[in-house]
């Protein structure tokens, strides 16, 4: 794609001329924004939480390591690879660790005591039974990370110089919402000038440091299609249910479900699941393809709005295929109606684009939209 875009191509792609200046942040949201996204300030944790893979014997195994708060960690040691690669999302066992201590971290299986397991900067050692493995961490990417605008595209934030005039202050369920950049880069919080009705969306994000927080309030935010159709962005790395609590009928189990003396939380329901990348309340493909907080991650998007007759009557739904990080999340999923959460008043054929603020836990980039219409 990148090399499609030649010099006429860039002419073509329609920016918003004028600079106009993001809101300022106060000194207690700019503190806590930094807190967030520092890595300079965050540690040896930034560097052992991840995924990890190796050859135990003839087949592959790999592990996802999340941090927990308090320099804990826990492990979803996953048969045959990692999920996009290798891992059929079926049974998984479940580490978790002591606090760190000199840069290491041992975990134990709070159902098979022949498991266990010891991560430091050479890797996580995994043992079960007599025979130990060595996984060493890889850092994999999108590969629609960093794809360019084609010609047409209409940038909302990018290019050599970003900057928020795509982007309006609005009012919506959270208040007055205002378009705010940290660092060069788009703070969540923001609602498009234009409307749209057909398109394809891509979308940079990266989620924020928050190991002390349950799952489903890891960098918690979405963007709604029309202001109304959400399809979910959060830290749903390494985690084996979804955002808001409630597990998938569709998710591997652990391997032993009858432990009660996990640190892992709970599912609080039985509702559909919202992963990262999909839309909220319904279900999504496995496996959970997020990656992990501070990693620069893709969604792309391909929506189709609803459709209506002269006197207003409905005649198709909104229609949404999504895209985590290359791997199909939702497939030309029908959404019946404006999901919870998004802007008031009855479906219409068109609308803006909502970056949903909710902490403003989340930053963007290269963000650009194929109108479709």
């Amino acid at each position: 794609m990148r090399k499609l875009v030649t010099s006429l191509a860039l002419c073509l792609v329609i920016a918003w001329p004028a600079v106009a200046p993001a809101q300022t942040l106060d000194s207690a949201t700019e503190a806590a924004t930094r807190k967030l996204f520092d890595v300079q300030a965050i540690g040896v944790e930034l560097k052992l939480q991840g995924e990890y893979v190796g050859k135990e014997g003839e087949k592959s195994v790999g592990a996802q390591v999340v941090t927990r708060g308090e320099k804990s960690f826990h492990a979803l040691v996953l048969e045959g690879g990692l999920p996009g690669d290798g891992w059929d999302g079926g049974r998984y066992g479940l580490l978790e660790s002591a606090p760190l201590s000199q840069g290491r971290a041992e975990f134990r299986s709070l159902t098979d005591e022949g498991v266990s397991s010891v991560l430091d900067e050479n890797g996580l050692m995994l043992k079960r039974g007599e025979r130990q493995t060595l996984l060493k961490r890889v850092e994999r990417k999108s590969p629609t990370l960093g794809q360019q605008p084609p010609a047409g595209a209409i940038v909302l934030f990018g290019g050599a110089t970003p900057n928020m005039d795509a982007f309006e202050e609005r009012k919506d369920i959270e208040g007055l919402t205002a378009p705010t950049m940290f660092e060069g880069h788009m703070l969540a919080g923001a609602v498009t000038k234009r409307r749209f009705q057909d398109y394809q969306l891509h979308v940079e994000f990266m989620t924020g440091w928050e190991p002390q927080n349950i799952p489903w309030r890891r960098a918690d935010a979405g963007i709604y299609m029309l202001s109304r159709y959400e399809v979910a962005i959060g830290d749903s790395f390494g985690f084996d249910f979804d955002l808001s609590g409630a597990t998938s009928p569709q998710r591997g189990k652990l391997l032993d479900e009858k432990s009660t003396s996990s640190k892992f939380p709970v599912a609080k329901n039985n509702n559909a699941p919202r992963v990262c990348g999909s839309v909220f309340t319904y279900p999504s493909n496995v496996p959970n393809s997020c990656l992990p907080p501070l990693v620069w991650q893709t969604l792309d998007i391909d929506f189709t709005a609803p459709r209506f007759d002269s006197a207003g009557k409905k005649t198709s739904k909104a229609v949404i295929s999504a895209k985590l990080n290359g791997h199909q999340t939702v497939d030309k999923q029908e959404v019946n109606g404006p999901t919870p959460h998004g802007f008031k008043g009855p479906e219409t054929p068109d609308g803006p684009i909502w970056f949903e603020a909710f902490g403003r836990r989340v930053l963007y980039r290269n963000i650009w939209v194929v109108d479709r219409r």
